[in-house]
């Protein structure tokens, strides 16, 4: 016979029931939207500097709601977040652009390059050593997809300073993955992994990516032969493709980053036309890019302050300089006039999700290069992801290339 308690209509509190972590993620998730939002619309500002001031209170630093155990348990949904963005950014890039106007690639280069070298030397005159210097660098010198594509979206921002800024943003993503493999596994063989090794590993990498970009592009085409990419059954099938695509990189330990990229290349090569995604595919979209930055914030805790904290500031002053000096450079020869080029450069300057996980990837590589890499990382994703944004969109609206010229 059951006893008296036993038949209540309520549940014993004590001890309290345990929530299901799901839970805490839902609750999380719509404070980050809510905060992005109110942002947008009291300040004018992009929601995704929203996002990513919600992903610091949310992390260690403030309410330790979430932490790197917690970036790790989702890691999945950051991986497909970014596989979204990048293929979407790759099927945007078209590399004939590039043949008609070569300067458009000396600019990349020269920004790329400039950024590079000045962070680098930044990091060696604060007396770090060579090693975490140079995957710090690397990291530097990319651009975060996350914001770029996301404030070119809220602002519907057209123009010259719009398609180069994506075009650039493409390229250093490539710059900064390719760079920081091959440099990572160098210092591994420096570190007695072997020369061998530490060559063939990068190339095995590097090559593996493509190789999976092919195929995802190929079967795009395929599948597009079947469904509009416009419509609910092309969501599900683009989705399910790159859900593919990184179990395939995961069974081959092969970075999720660069394959996506590369697959939205070669669509694009193979068909120029403009592609068009139905609404689902943006508002699913969005709610990955939420919980992207949501999860920003887990990287980054009090101890990371002081030296991290000083390094991250060197490194971001010496970027800024870089990319604003590089599109400087070649922005005439490439058809831009100076004031555009000024807004190219600093449109530039937003950093995220794939610096984040570069620096994880270094962590895993060598944990001891990884405990010097990630808290200058952490410390600039937390400046970048929360200004650069702002930055981003202030220098679009500055030459009038949102829509209708209006402030968004």
């Amino acid at each position: 016979m059951e006893s008296p308690s036993s038949l209540s209509l309520w549940p014993a509190f004590l001890p309290l029931p345990a929530f299901d972590p799901f839970l805490g993620f839902a609750l999380a998730l719509v404070f980050t939207a809510l905060v992005g939002e109110v942002l947008a619309r009291r300040a004018t500002l992009p929601r995704v500097s929203g996002y990513a001031l919600a992903g610091l209170v949310l992390g260690p630093l403030v309410t330790g709601w979430f932490s790197a155990v917690e970036l790790e348990r989702y890691r999945g949904l950051v991986d497909l977040a970014l596989a979204l963005l990048l293929f979407e950014l790759g099927v945007r890039l078209d590399l004939r652009w590039f043949r008609a106007n070569p300067w458009l690639l000396a600019a990349s280069a020269a920004e790329a390059a400039l950024a590079f070298l000045l962070s680098l030397g930044a990091l060696l005159a604060f007396g770090m050593d060579w090693s975490p210097a140079l995957l710090l660098a690397a990291i530097a010198l990319g651009t975060s997809p996350a914001v770029v594509m996301r404030v070119t979206a809220e602002l519907r921002a057209e123009g010259q300073v719009t398609s180069r800024l994506l075009a650039l943003c493409a390229l250093n993503v490539a710059y900064s993955v390719i760079l920081f493999t091959l440099l990572l596994h160098l210092a591994r063989g420096v570190a007695g992994a072997g020369w061998l090794q530490a060559l063939w590993q990068p190339f095995y990498l590097v090559a593996g990516s493509l190789l999976v970009a092919v195929l995802v592009a190929g079967a795009f085409a395929l599948l597009r032969r079947l469904f509009n990419p416009a419509s609910e059954q092309g969501v599900v099938v683009i989705f399910g493709l790159l859900l593919g695509a990184l179990a395939i990189l995961s069974m081959l330990k092969l970075p999720p980053i660069l394959a996506p990229l590369l697959a939205g290349v070669l669509v694009k090569l193979r068909d120029p036309r403009p592609q068009l995604w139905a609404q689902h595919f943006g508002s699913l979209g969005g709610v990955l890019v939420v919980a992207l930055f949501m999860f920003s914030g887990a990287a980054l805790y009090i101890g990371h302050f002081g030296t991290a904290l000083l390094l991250a500031l060197a490194v971001a002053v010496a970027r800024s300089l870089g990319k604003l000096g590089g599109v400087l450079v070649c922005g005439r020869a490439s058809g831009l006039s100076t004031a555009k080029s000024v807004a190219l450069g600093l449109a530039l300057l937003p950093l995220s999700g794939v610096a984040l996980l570069l620096a994880y990837e270094a962590q895993l590589a060598d944990p001891a290069l990884g405990a010097q890499v990630l808290p200058v990382v952490a410390c600039l994703v937390a400046v970048f992801g929360v200004l650069g944004p702002v930055v981003s969109q202030r220098a679009l609206i500055h030459v009038q290339e949102n829509r209708k010229g209006e402030e968004a």
